[in-house]
């Protein structure tokens, strides 16, 4: 997905948003906002919105000295989905379509993303969850998503957020000999690293690799080695998330996309409304 105008008041306020939550020097906020305006005033309109966030992630690193400006917000969010598995996994046993519902629960979990939504707060997920049960998804999706996940052998999961990849360990455990988890290479807003993929468990059920990089989403050019042997030689890929929609909607793998559109450039592009549930095949064989 290439950037659009619609982008770069996200990107301006993204950018002074996580200049304040990471520093409290006005100094810094000045010369981040400052540089960010630069940045936009002459990007690639052909590159992704995840590039240009990539972009201004880095350049808060070297000006505040902060590796991970959203550690706290990632640990809240980890500790806080932790408590809520049993529910989750309750909402799985006494569905009559346990399937869909895990399919529901992993995309509402999809929202958990300080990203896109600075002003995000925990105790709205429950609200989430009730409405994600009920909206309108594509059924005949979900039911070639578990076909093919019953027929693959190798399958490479792309995480998405912290908290959010709680919920997708109701996806993930009943595959778990034939997946193997990806996640971020370095920390990058709440997506998830090795560190929050530990502290949520995965590290007990699946084998965890990274991307190599600290884009949120994937770009195969500036991947790792091992990253981009697994996306080749997947017959199945999985991949949570907006960023990760943005970054690999063109690719010409099997995969297929598990997300919530969280801005209106996204629910415009798809012809649907903004927060809608989304689970999208592309090179799928029937």
């Amino acid at each position: 997905m290439k950037t659009t105008t619609d982008c770069i008041p996200c990107f301006i306020s993204h950018s002074l948003n996580v200049a304040k939550m990471t520093s409290g020097n006005p100094e810094h906020h000045r010369e981040i906002i400052r540089r960010t305006l630069s940045m936009v005033a002459d990007m690639d309109f052909d590159k992704t919105p995840p590039a240009m966030a990539k972009r201004i992630h880095t350049l808060i690193r070297q000006i505040t000295g902060v590796e991970d400006s959203y550690i706290r917000i990632k640990d809240e969010s980890t500790a806080f989905t932790l408590e809520m598995l049993p529910f989750l996994r309750h909402e799985v046993a006494k569905s009559e379509k346990p399937f869909e519902t895990i399919i529901r629960l992993v995309i509402a979990g999809n929202a958990i993303d300080f990203g896109t939504n600075h002003d995000f707060r925990l105790d709205s997920v429950h609200q989430i969850i009730a409405d994600s049960l009920k909206q309108q998804i594509d059924l005949n999706a979900i039911d070639l998503l578990k076909r093919k996940m019953d027929q693959a052998a190798n399958i490479l999961f792309i995480a998405d957020n912290c908290g959010e990849i709680v919920f997708d360990r109701l996806l993930v455990e009943p595959y778990k000999d034939k997946i193997t988890l990806a996640v971020r290479g370095r920390p990058i807003m709440n997506d998830v690293t090795r560190r929050e993929a530990t502290m949520s468990g995965l590290d007990d059920i699946v084998k965890i690799i990274d991307t190599g990089d600290a884009i949120p989403g994937v770009v195969l050019s500036e991947a790792g080695d091992e990253f981009r042997k697994y996306f080749e030689e997947a017959e199945l890929i999985i991949s949570k998330g907006q960023g990760n929609f943005e970054t690999m909607h063109d690719t010409d793998r099997p995969v297929f996309f598990l997300f919530k559109a969280k801005c209106p450039v996204i629910a415009d592009m798809l012809g649907a409304e903004l927060g809608s549930l989304h689970a999208i095949g592309r090179n799928i064989k029937p």
